[in-house]
Parts: structure tokens; C-alpha cells; sequence
């Protein structure tokens, strides 16, 4: 993203950077998942875990489901601020962003909250997250507006 922005004088239609972001959020996104998803088989799981452990014996998957999605729309917004203009704040929001979902974990360690509680908050969050950059991608711009007709 930056090499292409820098590439184009840094000036990128926000919408491309949206979807520039999103592509990068993709590849980090399914990384991670591919990871953890090879911690799970290594560590023995299969489906006769699902039908002793119940639903549970699927959260690896639940989460990652909703990780992935995150990370798209985290990157996304990394992007889109990168090409308004606003780079650094928008890399730090998507910083912040990622670190409130990684401290539910602290308060999952803490006992704070319970498992089922960090799968659906963690669900809760990326949702939020990609209907803000869904948001972005659907608002017009304003050069793009219809221009006001006044009756004089």
C-alpha cells in the first residue's frame, strides 16, 4: 500500500485505498489463521472433539472467522487514512483497534470474563469494525455529491 501510494505522488482515491488496505488485511488475516488453524490439528483436534466437547471444539474456527474479517477491515482503514492523507492517525487507530481485541485475552487470564464471553465479544468487535469501513466505502465523496439545485 505505502509503496504504491508513495508510487503515485501520494495521491490515491480513498476508495482505492480502502481496498488496497483490505487486500493487505486479507494476507495477514488468513497468515494468522492458517496458523492457528495448524496449532489446532497438530494438537489433535477432529470430529469426535466436537462430539465430546460440544460446540466449544469449535471456537478456534468461530474466532478465526472473525479475526480475519478484523484484520480486513482494521487494514482497510489503515489505507483509506493513508490516502486522505491522515497516514500516522489512522495507523494508530488501527493499532489501538487491534489492541483492545488482544486485551480481552488479559481479561480472560484474569478471569474476568469466560471464553464464550471473549468469542462473541471478539464477533461483536469485528463486526463494529467492518461496518465502519463498509461505511467509508459506501459514503459518497464530495466531489462525488450531487450538486444542490436551487429555485430562484
Amino acid at each position: 500500500m505505502v509503496i504504491y501510494w508513495w508510487r503515485k505522488g501520494r495521491n490515491i482515491d480513498p476508495k482505492l485505498g480502502l481496498a488496497i488496505g483490505a487486500v493487505a488485511g486479507a494476507g495477514l488475516g488468513v497468515f494468522e489463521a492458517v496458523w492457528v488453524h495448524n496449532n489446532i490439528f497438530a494438537a489433535g483436534w477432529s470430529w469426535e472433539a466436537v462430539q465430546t466437547g460440544g460446540i466449544m471444539a469449535l471456537a478456534g474456527f468461530w474466532e478465526r472467522f472473525f479475526a480475519v474479517a478484523f484484520h480486513i477491515a482494521a487494514s482497510a482503514l489503515a489505507g483509506y487514512g493513508l490516502a486522505k492523507g491522515w497516514g500516522w492517525q489512522f495507523y494508530l487507530l488501527a493499532a489501538f483497534l487491534h489492541a483492545f481485541l488482544n486485551y480481552s485475552v488479559v481479561l480472560l487470564q484474569s478471569g474476568l470474563i469466560t471464553i464464550i464471553q471473549l468469542e462473541i465479544f471478539a464477533a461483536v468487535w469485528a463486526v463494529l469494525i467492518t461496518a465502519g469501513a463498509l461505511w467509508l466505502r459506501w459514503k459518497k465523496s464530495a466531489e462525488l455529491a450531487e450538486p444542490e439545485v436551487s429555485v430562484a
